[in-house]
This record gives structure tokens, C-alpha cells and sequence, in this order.
């Protein structure tokens, strides 16, 4: 292959920035309020490149949460959101993103709610549509800001019944 034709593919490989993939079932982990006292509870499982969340979101003890989160590493601002199909229990789940750099109070995270039923849906949720959950945060809402990328169920007592595939950051 001439150099010409490797320099032509390369650029146009390196151009495909259409999406980024967030699949891999290692990347992601299952966190709770039991890290602050709280009594709720998740279970985590992959199959056929799916997430299955199931558990229970209890008020408990201040408590109210269970994420699956990813510790995401994103160099450049050019992914404008997250794209997912969904389907679970008739409720309203939430993605939450959180922040590099300081924080106050340290939890805080933006948010944005979205509703599944028991057919597989398609979500595009936009990081310019995502709601401040309280407090500060020194950095900026942009792509390589953020810290984590969680998939939630939050702030209600209810039973948790999700899954989740296909997740993908949606370039500008």
C-alpha cells in the first residue's frame, strides 16, 4: 500500500467521530446511597450487550439512589450527548453527569430525567439540555469535562427494572 493511500485512510478513519461507543461492560459499575448510609440496592448484569439493572431506590436513611456508572475519559468537546436504547418498569430514570475539578457540594451532577416502558426505545439526551442538580461546579458543561456518565434511578421509593444498550457519546 502506497503511503498516499495509508495517509487517506487514516485521515478518514480518523474522521468517523459520527459516535463513541460506551459498551464495554467493563467500563461500568454499579453504585448506590449505601456509600453514604443509604439503604438501597442494585443489582448489575451484562448479557448479549445488554445492562440489566434491577433492584430497589429506598429514601431511607437520606438515602435514594442507584447508578450504573462509567468513569468516562473524553479528550475533546466534540460529542454533543449520549444516545441509548431503553426499556424497563413504566418509570422515570435519569442520566447524570458529573464534573472534573471542584464541586460544591462534591455530588453535585447534572441531570435529565427520561421515562421507559416495556418496549425497547431510542433516547438522545443533549449535555446543553442537562439540568444543574444544585450547588457549583468550577468546569464548564462540555464533553471533556465530564467525569462520570451514570445511568440513575433516583430521589423516589421505587422498584428499579432497566435495561439498557447501545450507549454511545453523539459527536457534534
Amino acid at each position: 500500500m502506497s503511503m498516499k493511500r495509508a495517509l487517506i485512510l487514516l485521515i478518514l478513519f480518523s474522521m468517523n467521530t459520527h459516535a463513541m461507543p460506551l459498551d464495554e461492560p467493563q467500563a461500568w459499575q454499579g453504585v448506590t446511597d449505601q456509600v453514604m448510609g443509604g439503604v438501597s440496592n442494585l443489582a448489575i448484569r451484562h448479557a448479549d450487550g445488554v445492562f440489566y439493572m434491577s433492584g430497589n431506590v429506598s429514601t431511607d436513611n437520606n438515602g435514594g439512589f442507584v447508578r450504573l456508572s462509567n468513569r468516562i475519559n473524553i479528550n475533546s468537546n466534540d460529542f454533543k450527548g449520549i444516545k441509548f436504547k431503553a426499556k424497563g418498569n413504566n418509570e422515570t430514570y435519569e442520566i447524570h453527569v458529573t464534573l472534573k475539578g471542584l464541586k460544591i457540594p462534591p455530588w453535585s451532577y447534572f441531570s435529565q430525567g427520561f421515562d421507559v416502558n416495556d418496549d425497547w426505545q431510542e433516547y438522545e439526551i443533549f449535555f446543553k439540555d442537562l439540568k444543574r442538580s444544585s450547588g457549583f461546579s468550577a468546569a464548564p458543561m462540555k464533553a471533556k469535562n465530564i467525569r462520570d456518565l451514570s445511568i440513575a434511578g433516583f430521589g423516589r421509593d421505587f422498584k428499579v427494572d432497566l435495561a439498557i444498550k447501545e450507549i454511545s457519546l453523539i459527536s457534534n
